[in-house]
């Protein structure tokens, strides 16, 4: 499935396109669209995109137009989170939920609760973006708070780490310990602005309380980052993207594309480290449960199938058994039936013996036709019938040749006049093919024509 990620930036759209097969996705290349600040030219922009016929349209809205806050709420039941938090949060906003769409994200358990992060956006603005979007031929399929996926780029093993991405006036500081969330900063400064961006930042960071290892992307990273290394003086390294990120484009629009380049990378993850606003939200906590009480039932079914065909064995089994004890007790009337199939099988010889010449019983000619028949063919026979001047058979096998080779084997037989093919043709299901064979006996050694 082809991916496209979306980012609308007030000069420029940003874009990454991928694709997804079998749960992984390949990133084939950014893209760095300019804009005239028009209304008319994001639309032409955004409708060019549709060449790339993408199966999947990811966007972002930033987290300078949200609100957001880390709530710790007394329960952990993921639906329950789903409910309350949007109480929680609305009820210190001047909000309504008819004027706000509110998204939830557990972060972590704690004693006694959780931790989720609950981001309020305006309902008209979000529904604005999805409306540009579905006017231009993209029908987004999920929106992202930005600069959270920018995460999904930085290796959990590297420790905590706080990412600030420099982006004009949407530029953002995320906080990482522990391999999960703890702090998110819209910064209000502006990027063209290094020295007033990087005060700013460092307020964020103390108000948030760190003070370990600090990362720079986005846009105007390269102006940022001397000015965040001397403001803060500690040790402030530029973002280095993944490899395969790094082989999608030139360095400089690599590092404007970081946040739609990190949605493609998120795809691609069980777990990722962006909010959705709107579209297919994150697997539920309890998925995993779910998934392994459907595959304990898929258990249970297939045991219970193969006992239901094996009990259908054991009966189909004992009543050939009966059967044959039926056959023998018949043909050989006032004898002991101990062994049916060797009694049956002796008395055969014994007749064989003692017939006379072109006398063919019926056993026997089931026997040359069972011998006939070539060991590597599968057969599948559901009628045989033994007249006294024909053997017809009916089934199915594998092809038209493997029919054409049973008719050939069949009419080698010295007890075979000729052998004669009805009505093949193939099954229904087109798995293999339906024959009728008609195999015309030789007459008996001195018995009439």
């Amino acid at each position: 499935m082809r991916l496209l990620a979306i980012e609308i930036a007030g000069h420029e759209l940003r874009v990454a396109r991928g694709e997804r097969s079998f749960g992984l996705v390949r990133m084939h290349g950014v893209d760095r669209i300019p804009l005239d600040g028009s209304s008319e030219s994001l639309r032409r922009a955004l409708s060019d995109l549709t060449v790339h016929r993408p199966g999947a349209v990811l966007s972002v809205l930033p987290v300078a137009g949200s609100t957001h806050r880390l709530l710790t709420l007394p329960f952990r039941d993921r639906s329950r989170l789903a409910r309350t938090a949007p109480l929680e949060l609305l009820g210190q906003l001047p909000l309504t939920s008819e004027d706000a769409v509110v998204a939830v994200r557990p972060i972590a358990r704690v004693p006694g609760g959780t931790t989720v992060l609950a981001v309020a956006v305006r309902r008209a603005h979000l529904e604005a973006h999805l409306a540009l979007l579905a006017e231009a031929g993209l029908r987004s399929s999920r929106v992202d708070l930005a600069p959270l996926p920018a995460l999904d780029l930085v290796p959990e093993h590297e420790g905590p780490v706080a990412l600030v991405v420099a982006d004009g006036t949407r530029s953002a500081v995320v906080v990482r310990r522990d391999g999960r969330l703890t702090g998110l900063r819209a910064l209000g400064g502006d990027a063209g602005d290094p020295e007033l961006l990087a005060i700013e930042a460092r307020w964020a960071l103390g108000a948030l309380g760190f003070a370990g290892r600090v990362l720079v992307a986005g846009p105007d990273a390269a102006g940022v980052h001397p000015a965040l290394a001397a403001t803060l003086q500690a040790p402030v390294e530029r973002f280095e993207p993944p490899g395969t990120v790094a082989a999608a484009g030139e360095p400089v629009d690599v590092a404007a594309c970081t946040v739609p380049a990190s949605l493609l990378v998120g795809e691609g993850r069980r777990a990722r480290s962006g909010l959705v606003l709107a579209g297919a939200g994150d697997e539920p906590a309890g998925s995993w449960r779910r998934a392994g009480a459907l595959a304990a039932v898929a258990l249970l079914l297939a045991l219970v199938d193969v006992a239901l065909v094996r009990a259908s064995l054991i009966r189909r089994d004992d009543a050939l058994a009966r059967a044959t004890v039926a056959v023998a007790a018949a043909a050989l009337p006032g004898t002991p039936i101990t062994a049916a199939r060797a009694q049956l099988e002796e008395a055969v010889a014994a007749r064989r013996r003692l017939r006379p010449a072109g006398d063919v019983p019926v056993l026997e000619m089931l026997r040359e036709v069972s011998a006939r028949a070539p060991d590597a063919l599968r057969l599948d026979l559901d009628e045989l019938v033994v007249e006294p001047d024909v053997v017809r058979l009916h089934g199915r096998c594998e092809s038209f040749d493997a029919v054409e080779s049973l008719r050939k084997a069949l009419a080698a037989s010295p007890l075979v006049r000729d052998v004669q093919a009805d009505e093949t043709r193939t099954t229904v299901d087109g798995t293999g093919v339906e024959f009728r064979l008609r195999v015309l006996r030789r007459d008996a050694v001195g018995a009439p024509s």
